[in-house]
């Protein structure tokens, strides 16, 4: 393989109908449903078009258990050159069907992750570019792409929603900015770049090929000697699901004698309920007014 000549597409199969317990919380997940998010597939589907256009090889990595082989067998399908790392000991353990997730695992352990990622790369060789998705179902936004950046040390561009290449091969991204702005960029490479789901779905694969690959195996490389991370104390806690309390509002401390005081605590000084005194129609300002005055005096809001 040509130094620097090949794409990469780093993708996260996982089980995209978690199931989770309304009473207990137990979040639940079946490797054997593993699929491709759509960020994951819009990335494989950017990488394809790039290794078209510039000629290049498409290489595709992947971290998980045997049972996340089907979904890469589309990929491999494709085109793309499929690696799968072993992730015994690490975010998936021994997977036999549907099994609860621990806390550590819901929040994820994107460094462990991005190691390895970074491990089986530089065994096949310098990348002209890395893409992956920007969202995972349990690792969130951006997590991933930016340590696998940090690990590989290369520049990066997250968050991207287009990647175009021009006549002189200089390829120009687009990033969603607020308020409808976009930014463009001119990538340098070799570079690490996570895209989101936005227009771009993943081809389908030839119906003759993905037969074809169904029936081969993907060999799995040896996860790497890292320890993954197990932090004492999780960065996600599950506990028993409350309903939603608004918080107390202050009322001011009762005064006057023991009866006085009684009286104040119970209510029972107020002879008649607040009459309303608003006689509308109001314009919106003077609506506002009036509500502002009200929680005002019944003490929700000071000032």
């Amino acid at each position: 393989m040509a130094e620097g000549r090949f794409v990469v597409a780093c993708l996260a199969p996982d089980d995209q109908m978690i199931e989770v317990d309304s009473s207990s919380g137990r979040v639940t997940v079946d490797e054997r449903r593993s699929a491709l998010s759509a960020a994951d597939g819009a990335a494989l589907e950017h990488a394809l078009r790039l290794g078209e256009i510039w000629e290049s090889e498409v290489v595709a990595f992947a971290v998980g258990p045997p049972q996340i082989n089907a979904s890469l067998q589309e990929a491999a399908a494709l085109g793309a050159d499929i690696h799968r790392i072993d992730s015994v000991g690490g975010v998936h353990e021994e997977c036999r069907g549907a099994r609860a997730l621990s806390p550590c695992e819901i929040a994820g352990e994107p460094l462990w992750v991005a190691r390895q990622l970074a491990a089986g790369i530089r065994g096949v060789g310098s990348p002209a570019l890395v893409i992956c998705g920007d969202m995972s179902s349990r690792r969130g936004i951006g997590t991933l792409p930016g340590a696998l950046a940090a690990e590989l040390a290369l520049p990066q561009a997250l968050g991207l929603v287009s990647l175009q290449v021009s006549s002189d091969g200089t390829l120009i991204v687009e990033r969603r900015l607020d308020s409808g702005w976009r930014e463009r960029i001119v990538v340098d490479r070799p570079a690490v770049l996570s895209v989101e789901a936005a227009g771009v779905r993943l081809r389908r694969a030839d119906l003759a090929a993905l037969l074809t690959r169904s029936d081969s195996e993907i060999a799995a490389l040896a996860a790497s000697s890292l320890t993954p991370p197990r932090p004492a104390h999780p960065a996600v806690q599950l506990g028993a699901p409350l309903a939603y309390r608004p918080p107390p509002r202050r009322v001011e401390a009762p005064s006057g004698d023991a009866h006085q005081r009684l009286l104040s605590i119970t209510g029972s000084e107020q002879t008649a309920a607040v009459a309303s005194r608003v006689i509308g129609p109001l314009t919106a300002s003077e609506a506002a007014d009036e509500f502002l005055s009200y929680l005002r005096q019944n003490g929700y809001v000071e000032g």
